[in-house]
């Protein structure tokens, strides 16, 4: 079995070339389907990389040589997947560029991974994995107030509680929009998308607008966490192996789940970021 970065890296990924403004990578980001673009310089050699994370947090940068992360570790195709493992679990991005003599040649994150912890069927508990504080909420919680914690936490993915503890459900920051009053001529016109492309999604357009609301004054409905939330949300027992979780992450298109002790409690939540780790433990 091949444990290199080239083994599981996406290969060819969808670059932006400077100059190119925010509005640029945000439309690539709709239209393609990704959460980060990795920014060559005019002559095609890697320059840097910008995610929707580093939109949220400088909304109002439309300059991408400004916002894009030009400090960020990259890799090569030929190194091995413990390091990859160990620099995610450091800086928890959520995506790193591969890049060969000064071209980019791929791009990974901790997801693509969780294949190698399928493949190795690793057998580390997840309670020795979690490494992150949960940070729940109650079920009578607004959705005004879940917008205010993802800004102040910056964590976007919540388990939601009753009045006796028990897990109801999981809200996340896409969620929040649910209810919002969105149109797709709205969102077509902000992210100056023409009406007759066809080739972008609503749910994508959603998608890239989950982060970019942020400065538009979109209203967030002031509903109750339960009416939006995702209910009865898969979750996994502590004792589990990093194994188990892998597979249930990847079947299910999760990067994140609730997990539960020997009481059927709520004892916290594990991240596609912790699973990998289970391959340098």
């Amino acid at each position: 079995m091949n444990f290199t970065v080239e083994a599981y890296m996406t290969k060819k990924p969808f670059t932006l070339k400077l100059p190119a403004s925010v509005s640029d990578a945000m439309q690539i980001m709709a239209s393609k389907d990704v959460a980060a673009v990795p920014v060559v310089d005019p002559k095609t050699n890697y320059a840097g990389i910008v995610s929707r994370r580093d939109i949220l947090e400088h909304p109002k940068e439309d300059e991408l040589s400004l916002l894009m992360r030009t400090d960020l570790p990259t890799l090569s195709s030929k190194d091995s997947l413990d390091k990859a493992v160990t620099i995610f679990t450091k800086i928890l991005r959520r995506h790193l560029t591969v890049v060969d003599s000064k071209k980019v040649t791929g791009i990974i994150t901790p997801y693509d991974i969780l294949d190698a912890v399928i493949s190795k069927k690793l057998e580390t508990p997840i309670s020795k994995l979690i490494t992150r504080t949960a940070i729940p909420l109650h079920i009578k919680s607004t959705a005004k107030m879940v917008e205010r914690v993802i800004k102040l936490t910056k964590v976007t993915a919540f388990p939601v509680l009753d009045n006796n503890g028990n897990l109801k459900g999981l809200v996340t920051e896409r969620d929040l929009l649910n209810g919002a009053n969105l149109d797709s001529k709205t969102v077509s016109t902000q992210l100056g998308i023409g009406e007759d492309d066809d080739a972008w999604s609503w749910e994508s357009l959603r998608d890239i607008y989950t982060f970019y609301y942020t400065i538009r004054d979109l209203e967030i409905p002031n509903v109750e966490v339960e009416k939006i939330m995702v209910k009865s949300p898969i979750s996994i027992f502590e004792g589990a192996s990093a194994y188990d979780a892998a597979k249930i992450m990847k079947k299910s298109k999760f990067t994140q789940l609730p997990v539960r002790d020997v009481d059927d409690e709520l004892s916290g939540m594990v991240y596609d970021f912790d699973v990998i780790s289970s391959l340098i433990k």
